[in-house]
């Protein structure tokens, strides 16, 4: 006989056993730890970007409405001879630039996106420019028509950049559907890691009771702390499902605050155009501008007297921040890695260490033995 020693068919098992668990494992780990990582990458830029561009687009409409708003009211009152056309309407104003900043800092739209804010910004500077206009001839004896004609082309292109701006959270919208509803947050992406998991934790039931009913043995220590670690591989992988329908009630909150700010910014244009129409008014007389006045007043969601207006403008707008806070804390539960990024290659390579040591005693018995 020769001097090498007959390889033992139950080494040879062995021997494929550990190999597949660990070959088992590594997939495992690699399915989890992709869509882990998709799911953490998607709510992230929903976090960062996406859901914040939206509510910011929103808060610059309403900063615009309401400046425009203070701009009229301004005039109307007779302060038209202070600097400017009022304290309320700069500071209206400086608030949309700030929150464009932000829409332009957060864009989640690409190129498309950028485009419309840069025609924002540069609509922005026409529009401040005919108020400016507006109030050189409102502060000139005689200029009541010059200014109230100059104020009315502003009007028209603030409603100009305010389409414009609907168009931008569109955009915002449709990336932040894409991240809701795209491969890494789909429910189809669970087989990318369940089914490895179930795999791995087959195979180790499956050594377990080759190992008992081989060595007499009721139960591997190792073994059984291996597969702990790969259920906590699998329930560290499982939270992604929950991130993913936290990021989905994000999407409905934002849909809330939208709602919201659609209230308020149709109370802002009615009470806007009823500021128009008075102001129009009184500056062409003795010419009345009637076809204009009609046309503004037409353009009104209603009949809402100035309490009416006011009560809803800021119920309204009390419900969007509410819902705006809901969507931003949703979507920062969500973007929460709770460390899985590390706990998932802790968990793995705990598991594969585990099972080397519940396969090593058993691999030396055999080593030299024949059968």
């Amino acid at each position: 006989m020769s001097g090498t020693a007959l390889t033992s068919t139950t080494r040879r098992t062995l021997l494929r056993l550990l190999w597949a668990l660990l070959a088992a494992n590594a997939v495992a780990l690699a399915g989890c730890l992709a869509v882990f990582l998709g799911v953490q990458r998607t709510t992230e830029a929903a976090y960062d970007r996406s859901v914040p561009a939206i509510l910011a687009v929103y808060d610059t409409q309403v900063a615009l409405r309401e400046a425009h708003g203070a701009a009229v009211a301004s005039f109307a009152a007779g302060t038209r001879l202070l600097a400017g056309p009022g304290e309320d309407y700069q500071n209206q104003i400086a608030r949309a630039g700030q929150h464009l900043a932000e829409v332009a800092e957060d864009n989640a739209a690409g190129d498309e996106g950028s485009r419309d804010i840069q025609v924002v910004e540069a609509s922005l500077v026409t529009y401040t420019g005919l108020i400016e206009r507006a109030h050189a001839h409102f502060a000139q004896p005689g200029g009541g028509a010059l200014g109230a004609a100059a104020l009315r082309d502003a009007s028209g292109l603030l409603e100009e950049i305010l389409v414009r701006l609907d168009g931008l959270v569109g955009k915002q919208d449709a990336a932040l559907d894409r991240q809701v509803d795209g491969a890494w947050t789909g429910r189809a992406t669970i087989l990318l890691w369940l089914l490895p998991v179930l795999v791995l934790g087959a195979l180790l039931v499956a050594a377990q009771l080759f190992l008992r009913r081989r060595f007499r043995r009721a139960l591997n220590a190792p073994l059984l702390l291996a597969t702990l670690a790969v259920l906590a591989l699998g329930g560290t992988t499982a939270t992604s499902l929950h991130s993913t329908g936290q990021l989905g009630d994000a999407r409905a909150a934002t849909d809330r605050a939208a709602d919201a700010r659609g209230l308020q910014l149709a109370a802002l244009a009615d009470r806007n155009a009823t500021q128009l129409a008075g102001l129009l008014t009184t500056a062409c007389t003795p010419t009345p501008c009637a076809d204009t006045i009609e046309q503004l007043l037409a353009q009104r969601d209603g009949d809402r007297g100035p309490a009416e207006a006011a009560d809803q403008v800021g119920a309204a707008g009390r419900t969007a921040w509410r819902h705006g806070q809901d969507a931003t804390g949703l979507a920062a539960r969500a973007a929460n890695s709770r460390g899985g990024e590390v706990v998932l290659p802790a968990a793995a390579l705990l598991a594969a260490a585990l099972v080397v040591v519940g396969f090593l005693p058993r691999l030396e018995e055999y080593r030299y033995r024949q059968r």
